[in-house]
């Protein structure tokens, strides 16, 4: 484990590091999963499913000392924070050509709350720092805020995954957004986060090299037990966030959501 995580997480720097990468790569198999079992030549089953890669980190982390949900304002998910370190996951690109020093926030909630943790001298209220036609409940929203210490810092995860294959690579670190959504990574940074078990390896062009098991059983998707999903299978209606549409990662390619 390396100085810079422990010096953010203490003895619990495994346990996040495990967390965020158990997370993301079982948010991609079922996004993969509910993308093959559409049948649907267009990528939209797979893009719908990026809510889940919120839910998986939540699920993961949760248990940790000092470890609470955020609800940004304006948002339909939760973001983790763990001993005063907000872990803001984005995706970076569908495939592995684009440099990880190239990130970009695309998001205007990713983008509100790094402008407000980057800020040098952090105001006592957050809000004062959102867009001046923010629209809050006082119950649902500020009381939320205050929860987040101004002393909070942002865990950049930016990572790769493709529709056809899930997580294929990803990082953690530190840096300072530009006024673009780039983020200027700090000295060595960010680190490679480690792959998950069971993960399907990329091939050295960044092209894909086939689709991530489910269930470890090496079976076709549909031979095996169903695995459970963390959404009702009926349906019901959703109020969508008026801050964003997630999500973004400044080009969307024709041929591949996001998840």
């Amino acid at each position: 484990m390396s100085v810079w995580a422990r010096s953010h997480f203490g003895d619990d720097a495994a346990a996040v590091r495990r967390g965020l990468v158990e997370g993301l790569h079982h948010a991609q198999q079922r996004a993969v999963l509910i993308q093959e079992m559409s049948g649907l030549p267009s990528k939209q089953p797979y893009g719908g499913m990026w809510p889940g890669t919120y839910k998986a980190l939540e699920e993961q982390l949760l248990g940790l000392e000092g470890a609470y949900k955020f609800r940004p304002p304006n948002a339909s998910y939760n973001l983790m924070v763990v001993r005063e370190r907000l872990l803001l996951p984005f995706k970076l690109a569908d495939n592995l050509n684009v440099p990880v020093k190239q990130a970009r926030l695309a998001t205007k909630i990713g983008l509100n709350l790094s402008l407000a943790l980057s800020a040098a001298q952090p105001p006592d209220d957050l809000l004062s720092l959102l867009d001046e036609d923010f629209e809050f409940d006082p119950v649902s929203v500020v009381n939320e805020l205050i929860h987040l210490s101004p002393a909070t810092k942002i865990i950049y995860v930016p990572y790769v995954a493709h529709a056809d294959a899930g997580l294929l690579k990803s990082w953690w670190g530190e840096g300072l957004m530009q006024s673009d959504g780039t983020i200027a990574w700090l000295a060595d940074q960010p680190e490679e986060l480690p792959a998950a078990k069971g993960a399907t390896a990329e091939t050295p062009t960044g092209t894909v090299s086939g689709l991530t098991k489910v269930g470890g059983s090496g079976r076709a998707f549909d031979e095996g037990d169903m695995p459970a999903l963390d959404f009702p299978m009926h349906p019901r209606p959703m109020t969508a966030p008026k801050a964003e549409q997630e999500p973004e990662t400044g080009k969307p390619t024709a041929n591949n959501g996001d998840a």
